[in-house]
């Protein structure tokens, strides 16, 4: 009899446990009219987007099941030819609704970070609405080559980007333990904030963060941004040329250096090509020379943009795109961006377009 009652008592709480729900984000989706078919969960890992789940819809629904250790940006698509679903995942049943012409807009619910993003964007929209008509007015002085136009527009766009920043800034530092400052941090800032700002910010975070795929992006990021700062001696690399060839940074140590990380495309980068090239005609006989790394991953279509932006200097690439491995070494996470370095192949200026570049070289090559 004891052994009997032992049986029920273990059945029921086995029967308890089943329906307690398990510990992880559960993510039900429903897509007016989108066809049966695969569905892919997608995760950012070492800045490449990756499947890491897949299932099927049927009848426009589809399920996926899974675990984050902090809440974490992840990405759904249904179809190569459509955009991809943006949402904030965490441990919470997510629930995403809409139709299949305009999954830029569907409404996610259940994930406390996606709230909170969502939020935090909202905050932002009369800095976001003002750049975007900025960009618009700009696109049009452009096309009519209008200077001066041009020169006041990117003024009040620089102007207004850097009270955005700050907004930035003070959401990140008013909210120390959400994964979304951290995500913030590491999508918005890395670009524009000075190494030790960039460095304050995130040891600001709360060290319930520190698991975080975005601090522990951030860490290593800084400690790259460290080894290559200003002052530095450059860190090597050898990289293949486009007929194949293997080129080593260090061979060309002897004269003033311009690394130029750029991509075919990229349009700011093919946009800022012809300073550079005016740069190189002026200054190639007086111990200047240019490297050029792409970021492309087609090796036709950058043959392709060398020849039509007459770029007649040094060239390498390995062709993996944003994992192009000096620009890891670099910490390059926008282009175009670029170094120079002196004769001895010390860092000595960062980032020269335009005027400065030119300013920059004349300077040094007196």
């Amino acid at each position: 009899m004891k052994n009997f009652l032992l049986i029920l008592l273990v059945a029921a709480m086995a029967a308890c446990n089943s329906s307690t729900p398990p510990v992880g984000y559960k993510i039900f989706g429903t897509i007016n009219n989108l066809p049966d078919g695969d569905v892919y969960l997608k995760q950012s890992i070492d800045g490449v987007w990756q499947d890491i789940d897949t299932v099927k819809s049927n009848a426009g629904t589809f399920t996926f099941f899974g675990k984050v250790m902090q809440p974490e940006m992840y990405r759904i698509v249904v179809a190569d030819t459509l955009p991809y679903i943006s949402l904030f995942v965490d441990n919470r049943e997510i629930t995403i609704a809409g139709h299949v012409d305009s999954l830029k807009n569907v409404k996610i619910s259940g994930s406390k970070a996606h709230e909170e993003y969502e939020a935090f964007w909202g905050s932002l929209k009369p800095f976001t609405t003002a750049l975007d008509s900025i960009e618009n007015e700009y696109y049009k002085a452009e096309k009519s080559r209008n200077k001066k136009l041009m020169d006041k527009l990117d003024l009040g766009y620089d102007s207004i980007s850097k009270v955005e920043s700050n907004a930035m800034k003070s959401y990140i530092l008013n909210h120390k333990n959400s994964a979304v400052s951290a995500y913030i941090t590491w999508s918005q800032l890395v670009h524009e904030t000075e190494l030790n700002e960039l460095d304050s910010l995130t040891m600001q975070l709360d060290t319930t963060l520190n698991n975080s795929v975005y601090v522990k992006m951030l860490k290593n990021y800084i400690a790259t941004l460290r080894r290559v700062e200003i002052g530095q001696q450059a860190v090597d690399f050898t990289m293949n040329d486009p007929d194949g060839n293997p080129v080593k940074l260090s061979s060309l140590f002897g004269k003033y250096l311009l690394v130029d990380f750029w991509a075919s495309w990229c349009g700011p980068c093919r946009h800022e090509n012809p300073n550079v090239v005016e740069a190189y005609k002026k200054f190639k006989n007086k111990k200047f020379d240019v490297l050029g790394v792409s970021f492309d991953k087609s090796k036709e279509k950058w043959q392709k943009a060398i020849k039509d932006d007459k770029l007649t200097w040094h060239h390498v690439s390995d062709l993996k795109y944003w994992g192009n491995e000096a620009g890891k070494l670099y910490g390059i996470r926008s282009i175009p961006s670029n170094i120079l370095l002196d004769p001895s192949g010390k860092i000595i200026a960062k980032n020269l377009r335009g005027e400065d570049l030119h300013k920059k070289l004349k300077e040094v090559l007196k």
